[in-house]
């Protein structure tokens, strides 16, 4: 398949790095002479520089025999525009990262179809989102929704004490609600799990289940379930208000919500459009200011500055204060690694988020969604078994998978939700979770 992608940051380079490992045809059309450089260092990909003469670089990319064109620049604007010459130019698939919500609210003046728009996304909107679902289940470092909502991927961190360090998966209970798919080491070793594998401090255990059932592996990892009661949001920029929003209109229960905005400027205009949320002016790099904003009885403390570097200082600061749960965004995959070594509870990619949104795109019909996990080092994939697979009627155990770095930890069978175990089998349609890693 053959993908252009205009614009070369942090969404673009994931995208085309992604592409190109899985041997697609990618032409990268960008401005800047400095990322056009790096990117022609570390890519095996076609770089066409813009100079202004949108059509002309889209000509010079190959765009009339092009399957798939992405616009994601920093300018939603530049974005649309590029879209709809893109559409004059072929029949081409279209995708632009478009963050103003004037262009994809219900009273927008354009059809996506006028914009020359098949696919929109927000980062910021889909970061704000998965930090929200973090915060509604404060026991869980990641979550994932799967197979229409009724199966869900839950990661949680093993604590020292817990009474399952140094012992193997077959200690657990056996149970048909729930299985162990992966365990995420601090060295940063993914691993697809077997029953002589042991639990270690501070892993990350990755748990497939049935939504909304409670399982006792929670409770012996020692992950302290409660309701949050208090939040604080530290950066008033788009994923910070967005976030900001959504706890705004939560109805149950009583949720205080503080932001906490530098600029005093941002403060009036977030003020002017959150109801429920107290926005303070204030630096979010100042301890004392913190400790008086009682950050040591805040239940939740998500840290989105737009500065890496200062949300996961803010935030080791803010869990040695007290913060029970941290939630960080990280856009550098260099800082992503980090991470599980760091005191900081989850963080959310969004150029991880975008990646796994467009990957149907690029995948066989089959697939459904794909969620990368651990800055890409293991992924989630939900596929439709097709009626002539070699998999069909086989014994689960018969296939090795976990041998070959593969585990399938759900399955939807006519609108039922099955945790399988070795005597299962696959029928056609079956809807699969499946937990890999993405060389295999």
């Amino acid at each position: 398949m053959k993908v252009i992608i205009a614009g070369a940051g942090d969404i673009g380079t994931e995208l085309a790095e992604r592409l190109v490992s899985d041997n697609h045809d990618v032409v990268v059309v960008e401005k800047d002479s400095d990322k056009i450089s790096s990117l022609s260092n570390k890519l095996d990909a076609m770089v066409v520089q813009e100079t202004g003469e949108r059509i002309s670089a889209l000509m010079d990319s190959g765009i009339e025999n092009a399957d798939v064109f992405i616009a994601v620049t920093d300018s939603d604007e530049l974005n649309i525009m590029y879209c709809m010459i893109a559409k004059k130019l072929a029949k081409i698939k279209t995708v632009a990262r478009v963050r103003n919500p004037e262009y994809s609210s219900t009273h927008k003046l354009l059809t996506s179809e006028q914009l020359g728009i098949d696919i929109m996304i927000d980062p910021e909107k889909l970061a704000a989102l998965e930090i929200a679902k973090l915060i509604k289940t404060p026991d869980a470092s990641e979550l994932e929704y799967f197979a229409g909502g009724k199966i869900e991927l839950v990661a949680y961190r093993a604590d020292k004490d817990s009474e399952l360090i140094n012992q193997p998966l077959t200690v657990l209970p056996m149970s048909a609600d729930y299985l162990v798919v992966g365990i995420s080491r601090e060295n940063g070793d993914i691993i697809i799990p077997r029953g002589e594998d042991k639990f270690m401090p501070n892993d990350v255990i990755y748990v497939i289940k049935r939504t909304g059932t409670l399982t006792e592996l929670s409770s012996m990892l020692r992950s302290e379930k409660k309701r949050v009661k208090s939040v604080m949001i530290l950066g008033g920029g788009k994923v910070g208000f967005k976030l900001a929003k959504i706890l705004d209109g939560y109805k149950k229960g009583p949720m205080t919500i503080k932001l906490v905005e530098k600029s005093s400027e941002k403060c009036r205009i977030l003020s002017e459009n959150l109801n429920r949320t107290l926005v303070l002016n204030g630096d979010a790099a100042d301890i004392n200011f913190l400790k008086e904003e009682n950050i040591e009885n805040v239940d939740v403390l998500v840290s989105v500055t737009g500065s890496d570097e200062l949300n996961i200082l803010t935030s080791i600061l803010g869990k040695k204060l007290g913060a029970s749960k941290v939630i960080v965004e990280v856009k550098k995959p260099d800082y992503e690694v980090l991470m599980q070594t760091l005191e900081i509870d989850s963080f959310i990619s969004p150029r991880l988020l975008v990646a796994g949104r467009l990957s149907k795109l690029f995948r066989g019909t089959s697939v459904i969604s794909e969620t990368f996990l651990k800055d890409g080092r293991a992924e989630i994939i939900e596929l439709i078994v097709s009626i002539d697979s070699p998999l069909i009627r086989k014994q689960l155990k018969a296939l090795r998978l976990s041998a070959q770095g593969i585990i399938i930890g759900g399955i939807l069978r006519n609108r039922k939700a099955i945790i399988p175990r070795g005597n299962d089998i696959i029928l056609p349609q079956d809807r699969l979770i499946v937990l890999t890693q993405p060389q295999h």
